[in-house]
């Protein structure tokens, strides 16, 4: 009996490590999601969170805090559904349609608001997947999607290094503070890249119908690259009378670190 169990648990902990990245990156998001209608925004918040995550309320603050703070019951039902991700063992991200439905004292619903959130996961010691980082820009209310796409996994051999994506990172910043083109930006991002801008769908950097630029150069409040050095994210700020934020996730390919997520919020 005792050697029929050591083997069903063998059996399961090979199972788990098997499992791949992305497919418990985004039941860990399904749940989260499902978690919200359920049992208010605040308690889907601290029910994920990592200790260290990162929110701008418009400055960078700690999610986890930021959330304690938070009343019991928010005027609005949140909810959202993942479209794509990409996940190594320990680091991934995901992004997709949100709507905001607003409720007033009674309960009575409003007209709903849409956009896309962008989020990016770090795994702990347990092996649970937490949000680092979250950040999302409004648009037209779209339908959520039925099925997750893997964004492509073209990673170079060897770890990228954090010195290398924080000068590319800087650079990036300077660029977009000014007036750019998609020639401009093209060696930042990766083949597969998606734009999240604030009145529009989520867009390719070669079909970008505008590239306004932020209001001033951002300055980089953290950066994090997984284990394995093949995903990074970097997020910051760039201060003002109307601050905006940025979010990007970097994959390291064969020509070094690109931008695969960048989005630029208000």
């Amino acid at each position: 009996m005792r050697i029929s169990i050591a083997l069903l648990m063998l059996a399961a902990s090979c199972g788990l490590a098997a499992a791949d990245p992305l497919d418990t990156l985004i039941s860990a998001e399904r749940a989260f999601a499902a978690s919200s209608p359920r049992l208010g925004v605040k308690a889907a918040f601290l029910g994920v969170l990592a200790d260290d995550a990162w929110l701008f309320r418009p400055g960078p603050v700690n999610g986890r805090e930021w959330y304690a703070a938070r009343p019991e019951v928010a005027p609005f039902i949140l909810e959202w559904a993942p479209q794509a991700g990409e996940a190594v063992a320990d680091f991934g991200y995901t992004y997709g349609p949100y709507r905001l439905t607003p409720r007033d004292a009674k309960g009575v619903a409003g007209a709903p608001v849409g956009g896309h959130f962008f989020s990016v996961w770090t795994r702990d010691a347990g092996g649970a997947w937490r949000l680092w980082l979250d950040q999302g820009v409004a648009h037209a209310p779209i339908a959520f999607p039925t099925r997750v796409d893997p964004h492509a996994s073209a990673h170079a051999d060897e770890d990228g290094e954090a010195e290398a994506l924080a000068t590319l990172d800087d650079a990036l910043n300077a660029l977009l503070a000014g007036p750019h083109d998609a020639a401009a930006v093209a060696r930042f991002h990766s083949a597969d890249a998606v734009l999240l801008r604030a009145g529009q769908r989520p867009q390719s950097p070669t079909a970008a119908t505008t590239w306004t630029p932020m209001r001033a150069k951002a300055t980089r409040a953290a950066l994090r690259i997984s284990a394995d050095g093949r995903l990074a994210a970097t997020t910051g700020w760039a201060e003002g009378a109307s601050p905006q934020t940025y979010q990007r996730a970097w994959r390291f390919e064969s020509g070094g670190w690109r931008v695969v997520v960048d989005l630029v919020g208000d």
